[in-house]
């Protein structure tokens, strides 16, 4: 595709300029609305021929100056302008189905480098990675989670091709150094086994097998060659239950939005009388008393029922972990039903919990 963005030409008036107009002729470079003046003679050609010019100007050694007929014109009709707006077009279509960067936002710098090694060698996550082969949120917050025992959540940020990790440490437990050697250990809940942290007793259930509320996970007596010995049972057992709850949430919330921080100055002028007084120097910094004021104002949102699974959902989170025994973690929730009326938003959510359903049960004598 030709280029016939046009160049005008304003040659200087000298000896040698009959002598280049005609070798621009010889060189068939066309030459359009040529005027004469005192000083200078004006034409156009094409901007292709701009080259070939330059060329018998510097032979024939005359005074000209070059400016293009339509300088506003950014993109030209030209093969050259084409292939750059398909590239400009195409290459960021093309760079957005990748994920380019993982971060992780953890509390320490060991625990960054901890999840980076475990995506990087045991999930095989390498960047880039097309969007469509990387987990969903689900998996990948479950191997996080079965791993890392200490997370009672992964919150997951997906920014266009960046991904951002945020664990939630779950809190520390207390643990009691009072207690009771003659106990068993039986399940207060339902549930499937999911692993052991036992210091005494005799395990009687295994990993993936499934219990039921009052079954014994850990016995406090052991049997030996027709002797009963009573070790007692201690430690923890964790098994997976589904939990649902309900919810209802005002449908308008009102809140403080800030809006801008002035800043109010007063002069210390006690302290600067104190100083002329004492004709010493005191730091700029030590007369001049400077507050921040914050401005904020009321604002009225509306909660829809597209605002569940981004807004009241982590909330939702937030309050349940807090309502559960220590080292509990949430592995997933699913959405249930919301429906909204005229002034609140109901629903169901199900929770996919993971906690220690040990509890201690005592043995009786003769048992």
């Amino acid at each position: 595709m030709m280029n016939h963005q046009i160049v005008i030409i304003s040659v200087k008036q000298s000896e040698n300029v009959s002598k280049f107009l005609q070798q621009l002729k010889l060189q068939h470079i066309p030459i359009r609305k040529l005027g004469f003046s005192k000083e200078h003679l004006m034409f156009e050609i094409d901007v292709q021929h701009l080259r070939a010019l330059r060329k018998i100007r510097k032979r024939y050694a005359v005074k000209l100056t070059i400016r293009y007929k339509a300088p506003h014109k950014i993109l030209q009709r030209d093969g050259t302008t084409l292939i750059g707006l398909l590239l400009l077009t195409i290459v960021p279509i093309i760079l957005a189905q990748f994920i380019w960067r993982v971060e992780i936002d953890a509390n320490t710098v060991e625990l960054v480098d901890e999840m980076d090694n475990y995506l990087q060698s045991e999930m095989k996550i390498t960047m880039p990675i097309f969007k469509r082969q990387f987990y969903s949120d689900r998996e990948l917050r479950q191997q996080l989670m079965e791993h890392f025992r200490q997370f009672s959540w992964v919150h997951i940020t997906k920014q266009g091709s960046r991904v951002t990790l945020t664990p939630q440490l779950a809190p520390k437990e207390t643990i009691s150094l009072k207690q009771s050697m003659n106990q068993h250990l039986i399940a207060s809940n339902s549930g499937v086994i999911t692993h052991f942290d036992i210091e005494r007793g005799v395990r009687k259930v295994e990993p993936n097998m499934t219990v039921y509320k009052g079954d014994t996970l850990v016995s406090g007596v052991l049997m030996r060659d027709d002797e009963v010995f009573v070790v007692g049972a201690q430690g923890e057992v964790y098994a997976d239950y589904w939990l649902e709850t309900t919810f209802s949430i005002p449908k308008t919330i009102e809140m403080q939005v800030l809006d801008e921080i002035n800043w109010d100055i007063e002069i210390n002028w006690n302290q600067l009388a104190s100083s002329w007084k004492e004709k010493s120097l005191t730091p700029l910094k030590s007369l001049i008393v400077h507050t921040p004021s914050r401005v904020f104002h009321n604002k009225t949102e509306t909660i829809s029922e597209n605002d569940i699974e981004k807004v009241i959902l982590p909330l939702l989170h937030e309050k349940m972990i807090r309502s559960l025994p220590l080292k509990s973690t949430i592995k997933s929730e699913k959405l249930l039903h919301v429906y909204a009326d005229d002034d609140t938003v109901k629903g169901k959510v199900l929770y996919l919990v993971n906690e220690n359903i040990a509890t201690p049960l005592p043995i009786h004598q003769g048992e």
